[in-house]
């Protein structure tokens, strides 16, 4: 159980918006994202900035990029 109070999905209309692309397909919130829930706009922001940045930005598609991305985490023993 985490420390950190983290807001329900629910919990006011902005984070209700902020969390809409995991809800929408009937996902949780995922666990590195949720403590941003105290700041909506902040959330959006960063996904916005991630989903530009990380992934759609070269030739080897999401899924070699999720691998990449999965691989990394691995090798630096990432808990989330």
């Amino acid at each position: 159980m985490p420390w950190i109070h983290i807001p329900e999905d629910d919990e006011d209309e902005d984070v209700a918006r902020a969390v809409k692309p995991w809800r929408s397909q009937g996902r949780p919130t995922p666990g590195v994202i949720a403590p941003m829930k105290h700041a909506p706009r902040t959330l959006r922001g960063v996904m916005a900035m991630n989903n530009a940045v990380t992934f759609g930005g070269s030739s080897l598609g999401r899924r070699t990029e999720e691998l990449v991305a999965t691989t990394v985490s691995a090798v630096n023993e990432c808990f989330y």
